[in-house]
């Protein structure tokens, strides 16, 4: 029998060896695949933060690698979006970019409602993982017309500066132990972090007491509404925080102590990282695994072989990366048991941003030339891009402490939760305030990249969407007459013009055929060909093709509200300096246009009917001019993307369309019609509103043959769902498509040009905008702006980011006399 247990025993101590050693090279080798296959990021930087109605939006978008922040080697392709309150896109771009970054605009158009958009970006490759990780950052505008001072004092948002206030409701306290739980006997910290607005600002100050109501320790709170407090929890005990608020405790419990465990207790003192693992079970932290990494990039880890109760970590920073840093302890079974994050902010890896003037308080109207470069801690030269907007500090604010590049990528980016005044953190190198209170930041907040049972052991998902290098022009081929089945076909794409292209391909068997990627900004009359057999053939039948377009038009998911960048503070009088500088703007235009007031209702009333007039024409030679009885045009159902075809269908008069059965006045099956080819029912059930341009019905006998019971036509929104002139044969497909948007041009007057006309007065809340400057090592950048009428103080915000992946952020000022 002794020898039964020896040999059980023995068998245990190895299995209790081999299985760490095989997890640890599991949790290794997913970090590696994770951060090989890295995801992307992407900022974009815009001229200000809040707009009025008419006004345009200018935008740089950049877009990097999500591990080292260097430019992306996947995706070229950035969609960025402008969403309404309803959650609708009111606008998309689409944008290709080779290098870090790509410019672009919004024209907001006059006829939209006033209220909180968001802007929002991502690449097709983002769009495989959580829609929370696309970048989204709310954009208030306003309309100059409805303005009023008392409703724009309304707009004030609040702030976080502590202040010495008396507590007059309970506070929301949420209190989070360091490394995850308290565990009995192991020394401890536990931060706070106060989560309603009001008491935020308010510095509170409490005890924390065990059950038998002794007081054990003292807490309080600074900035943001955080804190902590030390604490070693007893055997049998449980604690809770008191607060006298109005002559009355308050009570908030905290989380009960483990009998067993594990915790970490960090320091960091800018310089290193000292980390101390401990546990309070039988076996200690034999067997555990330290595992920490920055952006699932591994920086360290360690296997503990012994039944120590606690050791030791030391990491010097000076040879990391800035940003947020994981570290996770799993347990002898594999399972994580601590996680802690610190931020790491490296002085000697930064980057900054010279810039001198020609002048330094420029007169009105006058030329100012700026020189800028990048240069590293040891003054070496460095390259990169940045974007550059000047503003008018009566109307526009700026403030270190919003969200800007360095902290969007360096932060908010990898948390779960925004980081408050995010500036704040990165005002001053190697303050100790500061790095104290993002240390309370990173107790409050978790890594938002990926759960690790996740990451362990759920399979990875198949790719859904694919990366994108450029335009893709795909769609599939299927036979006319026998109900529409997909077939291999010699495919043919020709673009026509003044560079004509052509490409010849073969469909698969499922009929899917690819061309692309191509690169390319104005629209390009293009032709799709298909043939049953090569196009040479003599074949009778050869063009008893239908060619069929994929839809590339983005199906939006729910809006997610998470991770979204929201104005700091929005100061009310500048707000209201704002208001009225949009209005003067108008007032001047309208003045310089002397009398068009009334001419501009004439004309737009004008465009608005022609407007109408040219849509039902385009609508019409699409339709083949064959006047139909009723049309649904989707133009004039807004909020319908995801409505069915059958719920679109049963809207037309007549019209009866359910289980998979169509009727007009309760005929038998109308003939069905998808962009001029015959189809089944079946083929269109797949079909929502975000899908189709919009649907005819005729109910004339003699538009197409066997059509007695009439004729539904459908015509989608093909490729994108912006082709233009679109025609459909058999075997053929003709139309324009759609290529890159190409960002306008910020204007900006020359008033060294004698030709210029300077009689109109010049105020401008954005003096100058410039989306991309690419500084070189081996040149200073030189840009030229004038400045207005307007004598002001003035911002002058830079945010961009090195070729190395260090993010650069700068903010000056200058006056004009």
């Amino acid at each position: 029998m002794l020898k039964k247990i020896t040999i059980f025993t023995s068998l245990m101590l190895l299995l209790s060896f081999t299985i760490p050693n095989n997890f640890s090279a599991l949790v290794l080798k997913k970090l590696e695949a994770y951060s090989s296959d890295y995801p992307e990021k992407i900022y974009v930087k815009t001229d200000k933060p809040y707009y009025t109605i008419g006004d345009d939006i200018w935008y740089a978008a950049y877009l990097v690698n999500g591990i080292n922040h260097k430019a992306s080697s996947k995706s070229n392709v950035i969609y960025v979006e402008l969403v309404n309150d309803k959650d609708s896109i009111v606008s998309q771009k689409k944008l290709y970019t080779n290098d870090l970054s790509v410019a672009g605009d919004f024209e907001i158009n006059k006829e939209w409602k006033a209220g909180t958009y968001v802007l929002r970006a991502y690449t097709n490759y983002m769009r495989n993982s959580d829609a929370s990780f696309f970048f989204k950052k709310e954009i208030p505008i306003w309309d100059v017309k409805a303005f009023s001072e008392n409703e724009t004092l309304e707009i004030a948002t609040n702030t976080t500066t502590p202040k010495e206030e008396t507590i007059t409701q309970r506070p929301d306290l949420h209190f989070y132990p360091e490394g995850g739980y308290l565990v009995q006997g192991l020394p401890s910290k536990v931060g706070i972090k106060v989560k309603d607005i009001k008491n935020k600002t308010i510095l509170l100050e409490g005890v924390i007491k065990d059950q038998e109501n002794n007081t054990i320790t003292q807490f309080k709170t600074f900035e943001f509404g955080l804190g902590f407090f030390a604490l070693t929890p007893e055997p049998n005990k449980t604690y809770y925080a008191s607060m006298v608020i109005n002559g009355k405790e308050e009570k908030y419990e905290l989380p009960k102590p483990l009998p067993q465990g594990f915790n970490l207790n960090l320091l960091n003192n800018g310089q290193e990282i000292i980390l101390k693992v401990n546990a309070n079970n039988s076996i200690g932290l034999l067997n555990s695994f330290l595992v920490v990494h920055q952006r699932g990039k591994i920086i360290f880890q360690k296997l503990e072989t012994t039944g120590t109760n606690s050791y030791t970590v030391k990491l010097n920073t000076s040879k990391l990366n800035a940003g947020v840093t994981s570290f996770t302890l799993f347990n002898n079974e594999g399972k994580p048991v601590c996680e802690r994050l610190a931020f790491v902010d490296n002085p000697d890896k930064n980057v900054t941003l010279s810039l001198n003037a020609d002048t330094k308080t420029p007169q009105e109207r006058e030329k100012v030339t700026l020189q800028l470069d990048l240069k590293d801690t040891n003054g070496n030269p460095v390259s990169g891009n940045v974007s550059l907007t000047i503003n008018d500090l009566d109307a526009v604010e700026k403030s270190s402490r919003s969200e800007n590049i360095k902290t969007y990528l360096l932060l908010n980016s990898d948390l779960r939760g925004a980081i408050e005044d995010p500036g704040y953190f990165f005002e001053k190198e190697n303050d100790s305030k500061r790095r104290f209170l993002l240390d309370l930041v990173m107790f409050t907040h978790g890594w938002n990249r990926f759960t690790w049972n996740a990451l362990l052991y759920q399979q990875k998902n198949k790719m859904q969407y694919s990366i994108e290098n450029g335009i893709s022009i795909a769609g599939q081929t299927r036979a006319l007459k026998e109900k529409n089945t997909r077939i291999s076909a010699a495919t043919r794409l020709t673009f026509m013009g003044a560079l004509p292209h052509q490409e010849l391909t073969q469909s698969n068997a499922n009929g899917q055929f690819n061309f692309g990627p191509f690169v390319f900004y104005d629209s390009i009359p293009t032709l799709v060909e298909a043939r049953v057999k090569e196009f040479k053939s003599d074949y009778k039948k050869n063009r008893d093709v239908g060619i069929f377009l994929n839809n590339s038009t983005y199906r939006s998911p729910l809006f997610s509200n998470t991770n979204v960048i929201k104005p700091n503070t929005l100061n009310t009088s500048i707000i209201t300096n704002f208001m009225k500088q949009a209005q003067n703007i108008s007032e001047i235009d309208t003045k310089y246009l002397q009398g068009t007031q009334l001419l501009d209702e004439v004309i737009i009333n004008a465009q608005k009917e022609t407007a109408e007039e040219l849509r039902e024409e385009a609508l019409n030679n699409r339709a083949g001019n064959s006047f139909p009885t009723h049309r649904i045009d989707m133009n004039d159902y807004p909020n319908s993307e995801t409505l069915s075809i059958y719920d679109l269908l049963n809207r037309l008069p007549g019209v009866t369309a359910y289980n998979n059965t169509i009727s007009i006045r309760n005929g038998g099956q109308p003939v069905i019609l998808l962009d001029g080819i015959r189809v089944e029912i079946e083929d269109i059930t797949f079909l929502r509103g975000m899908d189709i341009e919009f649907i005819d019905i005729n109910t004339s006998t003699s538009i197409i043959s066997n059509s007695s019971n009439g004729v539904i036509s459908i015509f989608t929104k093909l490729g994108n769902g912006i082709l233009l002139n679109v025609k459909r044969e058999p075997g053929i497909i003709d139309f324009y498509y759609p290529g890159f948007y190409t960002a306008r041009e910020f204007y900006s007057p020359d008033y060294a040009d004698s030709f210029y006309d300077s009689s109109k007065q010049d105020v401008r809340t954005t003096l100058y905008w410039q989306p991309k400057i690419v500084i070189n090592k081996n040149a200073e950048a030189e840009i030229s702006f004038f400045t207005s009428d307007s004598n002001s103080k003035y911002a002058i915000e830079i945010e961009g980011i090195s070729t190395e992946g260090i993010p650069v952020y700068h903010l000056s000022t200058f006056e004009v006399e």
